[in-house]
């Protein structure tokens, strides 16, 4: 199913950059330092209503119920006699949370393969009135989670005020995109922080960095993704099926870590401090090392509340197996409820299960070569991840590796490539794959340093207020996660 919710006010938008940041900013900034919460949470449930409206009221009573059980299970956690019901506490409050995710996200799709098995068995299709998918809901569902297990293993202290663990679960940076935060992380952060002028700068540099890379050059490459994923299978060949699939790979990258610059710049401008949730992952040597660099905050969230609980490696090396094996079919899932992203979290579940069986052999590898096979294995699993069923990405399979339904290319290459696409995909590769081979440039965010730099982010931003205005805004890819 694909995403049925509406996003309003990406940060990519007009509405967004020139009317609600800045009046948010300036109250913000006004507003005296022991209220600088509660203005946050104020500017953060009307930038999320404006998007969700009717989601609202659950997300504020979900965040008022986690903020009681958080104090009952840290309370109960001190005697021995009540920690058989802090469990059985947290085990109802989590399963809560995920039966509202399963609700929102996965009710459409479980309707619809039943419906088709009625209709393969003669049966008429019951009635189903599509669910709508709120945003960020995935993201905020993950972060309720680690607070309220955070709490019971004793990680973290359980919020002191409501309005601050609404604010953790709502601030408008990150709430529709993430990255994922732990509450142990910013617990501190919310209680005691300072917008300078200094950061409010870094805040908008960054911000004007992820902006560039979201609207100059994921949006402009998705011109040719999309056209060439929506051919028909018979006009998909060779050459065309390679050229789309790199296009997507430079435009899920350049989209989310755009979105994530965003963010970090954000909360820079508010004077919070955001962990990064990419780090070049387009020079790895490895699928795990990708896995090390991308979508770090997700990555590192099921390792500490997936893969560990379920035993992690301390049952030996084929239970690590499966268990990584499990956690990757599970991160599939939940970046959406369809088949092909259950394939795509298998995909590489099977493929970094392999790199650990074979791991002294793969140190033989030489780091050229360990590269290419990595960036193929990406860009091969990108297919899942962006057709629109299995059948799509068979056939895309098919013309990418020799057997394409035709060799000639009947639409017009322009249409299929304009100049502007290809522009940005050279720029994207340059910029994604030149740090493998130019080490001083695998710092994150070393050409953000160069002092030069400080001229050309007015002019960045410039640049993609009039490209908004053209050509309007595009959604977030993650908007549908």
């Amino acid at each position: 199913m694909g995403y049925t919710g509406t996003v309003r006010m990406p940060f990519s938008s007009v509405l967004f950059l020139h009317a609600f940041l800045p009046a948010f900013a300036l109250a913000y900034w006004l507003t005296p330092k022991r209220f600088g919460n509660y203005m946050a949470l104020l500017g953060s449930l009307l930038f999320y209503a404006w998007g969700a409206p009717r989601f609202l009221p659950v997300l504020v009573a979900f965040s008022v119920a986690d903020y009681w059980i958080g104090h009952a299970l840290a309370r109960w956690q001190l005697e021995e006699r009540t920690q058989a019901r802090a469990r059985w506490c947290l085990g109802l409050a989590v399963t809560g949370h995920l039966l509202m995710l399963g609700y929102f996200k996965y009710a459409n799709f479980f309707a619809g393969e039943l419906n088709a098995w009625r209709s393969a068995l003669g049966a008429s299709p019951f009635a189903w009135e599509q669910i709508v998918l709120p945003i960020g809901i995935s993201f905020i569902t993950f972060e309720a989670i680690s607070y309220l297990v955070d709490v019971h293993r004793g990680d973290a202290k359980p919020a002191q005020r409501w309005v601050d663990y609404a604010l953790f679960l709502t601030l408008f940076p990150h709430a529709i995109s993430g990255p994922i935060f732990r509450w142990k992380d910013l617990d501190g952060q919310l209680s005691a922080r300072s917008a300078t002028m200094a950061g409010i700068q870094q805040g908008c540099e960054r911000f004007t960095m992820g902006l560039a890379k979201k609207v100059l050059l994921a949006d402009s490459v998705a011109l040719c993704a999309d056209a060439v994923f929506k051919l028909p299978h018979e006009q998909l060949a060779f050459g065309t099926a390679w050229i789309g699939v790199c296009a997507y790979a430079l435009q899920i990258y350049f989209d989310f870590s755009g979105y994530s610059d965003m963010a970090i710049g954000l909360g820079a401008m508010m004077g919070f401090t955001f962990k990064e949730n990419f780090r070049q992952p387009y020079i790895s040597e490895t699928l795990t090392e990708f896995w090390q660099r991308w979508h770090i905050s997700l990555s590192s969230w099921l390792r500490d509340y997936l893969y560990i609980p379920l035993g992690g490696n301390r049952s030996g090396e084929r239970r690590a197996l499966l268990n990584i094996f499990v956690v990757f079919a599970a991160s599939g899932l939940w970046h959406g409820a369809a088949w092909t992203f259950l394939a795509w979290g298998a995909f590489h579940g099977f493929f970094v299960v392999m790199e650990r069986m074979f791991s002294e052999a793969r140190k033989r590898v030489a780091a050229w070569a360990g590269h290419l096979f990595t960036m193929l294995l990406v860009v091969v699993g990108w297919v899942f991840f962006r057709a629109e069923s299995l059948r799509h990405a068979w056939s895309f399979l098919r013309a990418m590796f020799g057997r394409p339904a035709s060799q000639e290319l009947t639409t017009l290459p322009g249409v299929l490539f304009p100049s502007i696409a290809c522009v940005a995909m050279v720029l994207g590769i340059g910029i994604t794959m030149v740090p493998r081979w130019v080490p001083a440039l695998r710092v994150q965010g070393a050409l953000s340093s160069a002092r030069w730099l400080q001229f050309v982010y007015p002019l960045l931003f410039a640049l993609c207020s009039i490209h908004l205005i053209g050509a309007g805004t595009t959604p977030l890819i993650y908007f549908k996660f």
